[in-house]
């Protein structure tokens, strides 16, 4: 959702990034990352650990001796704290590589997504080593919700992960699953469950084609083979409401009218605050942080975006989301209406196809 990844220019000229790419929850690709990471620190590099799920297996743990971990920031979500990757601390660190597990996490309060965190450490010019699933890759995220049975709501765009280096992590699907079975990946009381759902050979099969395909170039043709193999449908593709949450009084009404047609239309809410230029002049934080409460208790997901023009990068937001709906608040000013043009005449004419309601 972030437009950082379209400006990809200075990821080249800052840090690189590698991603160890799994074909499944527990593969090994935390304890590769582990690994590469203990190597370029023998080899003299100063490494940090940014975030770690080690899920509690001992192989992984083992690999963190040694390495310096940075402390997580804590995330106050609904009177609770969730403790998440600190990447202002990472960047502080002016370390020269930095591990952060788990690329496609969004934080408690939903307001931000990892692999963006991973975008701003990667600007400042520090190495990135992550991990993440075939199944959260955003061009691959519907076929292997159709063929596996779970969903998956977080994930990353695939032009992000394909601007660096990307390491397959597949394991033979027998292999897998007798790893699971001696409790290797889940606890006793998860195996079961897992090895008679997603686990099955199957499906770590598919998984693994799908990988390997995407590796080579879009999955969707074996994404779509699979699928009619199985006799299943290709995966409809989602609607999306966009709004727009200048920061105003205005914008509680926006996100309002934008969830009450996502309702009517069985489609996703996505709610978008563009800041713009430096972002020295913004929305009081309380502010935004109401509207960010109402989006979720609207079912809705909320992001902060970066843009030097609204109707710009609200356009761009929408193309990216595949966004047919785009509701935006109109200006206070008539004047200033009459002066820079309304924001929803823009976005129309970015925006042919897309109908664009301003309210």
């Amino acid at each position: 959702m972030d437009l950082v990844w379209r400006e990809d220019a200075w990821v080249a000229r800052g840090g690189s990034l590698r991603t160890y790419l799994g074909i499944a929850p527990g593969v090994g690709k935390t304890f590769a990352m582990l690994a590469e990471g203990r190597r370029r620190a023998e080899d003299g590099e100063r490494v940090v650990v940014g975030w770690i799920e080690s899920h509690g297996r001992l192989e992984t743990s083992r690999q963190l001796g040694g390495l310096e971990v940075i402390a997580p920031r804590m995330v106050d979500y609904r009177g609770a704290e969730f403790a998440d990757f600190d990447a202002a601390a990472a960047i502080a660190s002016r370390a020269d590589v930095v591990l952060v597990d788990e690329l496609a996490h969004t934080t408690a309060d939903r307001t931000r997504q990892r692999w963006q965190d991973v975008a701003d450490v990667l600007r400042a010019g520090l190495d990135v080593v992550t991990t993440m699933n075939v199944a959260h890759l955003r061009s691959v995220r519907d076929y292997a919700a159709r063929i596996t049975g779970v969903g998956s709501v977080a994930c990353v765009p695939d032009e992000f992960v394909r601007s660096g280096e990307v390491v397959l992590v597949d394991l033979p699907a027998e292999a897998l699953r007798q790893r699971i079975a001696s409790g290797a990946v889940y606890s006793a009381g998860q195996v079961g469950g897992a090895l008679a759902d997603f686990f099955r050979a199957d499906n770590l099969r598919a998984l693994s084609e799908l990988a390997r395909a995407w590796m080579a170039g879009p999955a969707d043709a074996v994404g779509g083979d699979l699928l009619a193999r199985r006799g299943l449908a290709e995966p409809p593709v989602p609607a999306v409401v966009l709004a727009g949450d200048s920061g105003s009084s205005r914008s509680e009404v926006v996100i309002r009218r934008a969830a009450q047609l996502a309702r009517a239309e069985d489609a996703q809410l996505l709610v978008v605050h563009v800041q713009i230029g430096d972002g020295l002049a913004h929305p009081p934080a309380g502010d935004l942080g109401r509207h960010r409460e109402l989006t979720a208790d609207l079912g809705g997901t909320y992001t902060q975006i970066q843009g030097h023009a609204l109707a710009e990068a609200l356009a761009e937001a929408a193309r990216d989301q595949g966004a047919a709906t785009v509701v935006v608040g109109r200006r206070r000013s008539r004047l200033a209406e009459l002066a820079r043009g309304s924001v929803s005449s823009r976005l129309r004419r970015l925006l042919p196809a897309a109908a664009v309601e301003e309210v």
